[in-house]
């Protein structure tokens, strides 16, 4: 199972049989977090003196530009504490984005039991989680969803002294990031670029050097029936804007959401579009040929799903330059249910161990994490890539203040972009 799959199915029918499902999850997440929030909270639609849309917390919504410093609810636990031992250590978490093996060293170190509690997407994942049906350790998390996580109050305020590696080990934007100012409630898990992934042996397009590589599902008619794109509200229709010129990822301006929906309609005509996130083992297996991708998939299709080296060969994955093209990240975070919070700190930590990331990554989930020690040239130069994969692989300059990340939104922009991906769902 992809490790970031979304599990809606892939295809139409099933994305329409569960529309309204999907429509309530985006929306009823927000609904119930804002209830759950503490009195810092701003109400929906609130805006600050210059105008700007405020989050849950009061803040202006993070941007890459617009940095977060979110308020400690509590005191972090204090310094100096022995870990908890014994009994179940729960993960909450997509249920393939870790590997097996690192949870079994973990367990072991420290003589705990480590389970994991899946989750189908992580805006269902945090509706589960406020619910309080759960009560899970460690959490994965999203950037786009930190502040309103803090304002209901299900992550616990972080002790960097637990936790040195963060600093040690990370790159520096991660260390100190835009969402999180100080690493006040979470660590960098992994990184990854959203781009084009295809096979240069069915392609007969030089993708990488079009003028508007975006463009090519536009030209897709020879494909038809072999071409797909993400079945992410935001990532779909962020490719149409991309491929119009547009970089304002963040818009809420009905206008734009409308065209991109009407730009996406084309494709079903063009090259019979296909939605699902299951390029990562399509496109090597040869069942697709062009996709939407992450750049994960990339790395996860040479390492573990193409069959033969020819195969691996045809594989080939383009990104838009910094600024041009979105980026984004997957966090951990300590649970304000859990029962080990020294322990969990722990785990922080123990995620973020060069030799254990560098494992996770390689042998198991294809997603690289954003460590010093894991140079990107070097995983070309010491073999784990070839050099046609080299764009697959994220560098630290590809993060930072310039570059596109799809953030946070107020609820009613939201709601704009799942109306509109719904619109496109129900075809031309």
């Amino acid at each position: 199972m992809h490790p970031k799959e979304r599990r809606f199915g892939a295809t139409r029918r099933d994305f329409l049989l569960r529309s309204g499902g999907a429509a309530f999850a985006l929306t009823g997440a927000g609904s119930l977090l804002a209830a759950c929030s503490n009195s810092t909270s701003a109400g929906s639609g609130a805006t600050g003196s210059n105008g700007q849309k405020l989050g849950p917390l009061g803040l202006p919504l993070a941007r890459p530009d617009v940095p977060n410093t979110l308020p400690r609810y509590e005191n972090p636990i204090a310094s100096g504490m022995q870990p908890e031992t014994g009994g179940d250590f729960v993960i909450y978490n997509y249920p393939d984005y870790i590997d097996p093996a690192v949870l079994k060293e973990f367990g072991k170190k420290y003589n705990v039991s480590v389970k994991v509690t899946p989750f189908d997407d992580i805006t269902s994942g945090v509706t589960k989680l406020a619910s309080g049906t759960i009560a899970p350790d460690v959490t994965e998390m999203t950037p786009d969803l930190m502040q309103r996580v803090v304002a209901a109050k299900l992550i616990k305020p972080l002790n960097l002294d637990y936790i040195p590696n963060l600093k040690k080990n990370a790159w520096p934007q991660f260390v100190s990031p835009f969402y999180d100012q100080e690493a006040r409630y979470s660590v960098p898990y992994t990184v990854y670029t959203t781009g084009i992934y295809w096979r240069a042996d069915q392609v007969k397009e030089d993708i990488a050097s079009m003028s508007n590589p975006w463009d090519i599902f536009w030209h897709a008619q020879a494909y038809k029936g072999k071409t797909a794109i993400l079945s992410e509200v935001r990532e779909s229709l962020c490719l149409a804007m991309l491929r119009a010129g547009s970089t304002d990822l963040n818009t809420e301006d009905p206008k734009k959401i409308d065209q991109a929906v009407k730009d996406l309609q084309e494709l079903y005509s063009i090259c019979n579009v296909k939605v699902g996130d299951l390029q990562y083992t399509r496109i090597p297996e040869g069942k697709d040929w062009l996709n939407q991708g992450w750049s994960g998939d990339a790395v996860t299709g040479y390492l573990f799903y193409a069959p033969t080296k020819a195969d691996k060969q045809a594989l080939r994955y383009w990104h838009a330059p910094t600024g041009k093209g979105p980026i984004g990240n997957d966090c951990w975070c300590v649970c304000s249910t859990t029962k080990k919070p020294v322990l969990a700190h722990l785990f922080l930590n123990f995620i973020l161990d060069n030799g254990i990331a560098y494992k996770n990554f390689s042998e198991f989930n294809g997603y690289q994490p954003p460590l010093n020690e894991i140079q990107p040239d070097e995983l070309i130069t010491k073999g784990l890539l070839p050099e046609w994969l080299s764009t697959a692989v994220v560098t630290p300059e590809d993060t930072g203040p310039k570059s596109l990340q799809e953030m946070t939104l107020s609820e009613q922009g939201s709601a704009l972009w799942q109306n509109g991906y719904s619109t496109f769902l129900a075809g031309a």
